[in-house]
């Protein structure tokens, strides 16, 4: 029963996530739907999900507005498409004014336009969420309350504990994490007092910034070995800092994205980078959620981003592969043939769906899935 109730646990967290999601991909079609339309494309479908349709209606312009049942992204499908997937189709039953509305009638840098708009809707509704953030609760900061200590670090060779919080470190106050962050970066190599705050009691140690290499050398340390207490508090501050702190999470998010993906190719670790499915992004999504309406809006700006910077991976099927075969075709100075592209966006579909099996499986195994399912077989053929 217990197994059930976990399972049943995961499939109400994902709720949360799908409202996310929903949002997230409206904004993202939304992004192609008003770039192709400035650009003169005809949008024949803009549907949130996919398979049978709950409702639909159809504007003045022709584009009829859909919201289908399977709620796991969304599709902009234009005169020309052959399906969602934008495929092209056999044109030449169409007038020449029709044509002139298709997406391949179109230059190659008006073809990538549309092609970038998701992505860079879903940048910039990041960047305003981070901005809302900023001006309405402040920039977010943690307390440098220890919620863990590394043995053999220099935290445990001083003393310190869990649940103590670090006030100072050398002649200089701490408030946050990054400022101490700061002054461990700068004082490394020596030895300084830390203060801290033990029970409401102030307390001093001194903490040896460094270690011996293996030829007696000085290795200076640049952290203390402590894991801290998730507790986020917000600082009030002016609109450009938050316009500042807006530009510069969206900067981290994408270096450790791409650092991320660099070394799960390389075979080198990335950083423990593990694809996790639909599972793995509602568990963490219901965290958001109790954590606060403003810990879940800061979930849907990392998801935004993240949709647009996996979007811009130049894998046929996604944004960047379109943005790929559009620079393919303005340096030849022709378009690819449409069998051409049809065996392109293939290849990337089936590059998606392998993706999208890999990240069901980690999840299967990740939450106990797999084991549970190994467990029971064994039970039936080996008792």
């Amino acid at each position: 029963m217990a197994y059930i109730d976990r399972l049943f646990e995961l499939g109400s967290s994902i709720l949360p996530f799908i409202v996310a999601f929903t949002i997230i991909v409206f904004v993202h079609e939304m992004g192609h739907f008003l770039v192709a339309k400035y650009n003169g494309v005809q949008v024949k479908t803009f549907s949130i999900g996919y398979g049978p349709k709950i409702f639909s209606w159809m504007d003045k312009a022709g584009t009829r507005w859909c919201l289908s049942l399977i709620p796991l992204g969304g599709y902009v499908m234009m005169l020309g498409d052959a399906d969602a997937s934008s495929t092209r189709s056999d044109v030449s039953d169409l007038s020449a004014e029709e044509k002139s509305k298709t997406l391949a009638s179109k230059t190659p840098l008006q073809k990538t336009a549309v092609a970038f708009g998701g992505p860079l809707m879903n940048i910039i509704f990041t960047l305003l969420i981070f901005l809302f953030i900023g001006i309405w609760k402040g920039l977010p900061e943690m307390q440098p309350k220890i919620d863990s200590v590394a043995k053999g670090s220099v935290a445990e060779v001083c003393g310190l504990q869990k649940g103590d919080v670090i006030t100072g470190i050398a002649d200089a106050d701490v408030q946050y994490v990054s400022e101490m962050s700061q002054l461990l970066e700068k004082n490394a190599g020596k030895t300084v007092v830390v203060r801290y705050s033990r029970e409401g009691s102030d307390c001093a140690t001194e903490a040896s910034l460094w270690k011996e290499g293996e030829n007696k050398e000085k290795i200076p340390l640049k952290v203390l070995g402590i894991n801290i207490a998730s507790e986020l508090i917000f600082v009030k501050t002016s609109v450009w800092a938050a316009v500042a702190f807006s530009v510069m999470n969206c900067y981290r998010q994408a270096v450790a994205f791409f650092s991320g993906i660099a070394g799960f190719l390389s075979g080198k670790g990335g950083g423990g980078m593990k694809i996790g499915g639909i599972l793995a992004i509602g568990d963490l999504a219901n965290k958001s959620l109790s954590g606060g309406f403003v810990i879940f809006l800061n979930f849907m700006a990392m998801l935004s981003f993240s949709l647009a910077i996996c979007n811009l991976v130049p894998i046929p099927a996604l944004d960047g592969g379109s943005i790929a075969i559009n620079l393919i075709e303005f340096v030849r100075r022709k378009p690819l043939s449409p069998s051409t592209i049809n065996w392109v966006y293939s290849i990337g579909i089936m590059a998606v769906i392998g993706l999208m099996l890999l990240a069901t499986w980690n999840d299967l195994v990740n939450y106990g899935v797999i084991k549970k399912i190994s467990t029971f077989f064994k039970s039936l053929f080996f008792k």
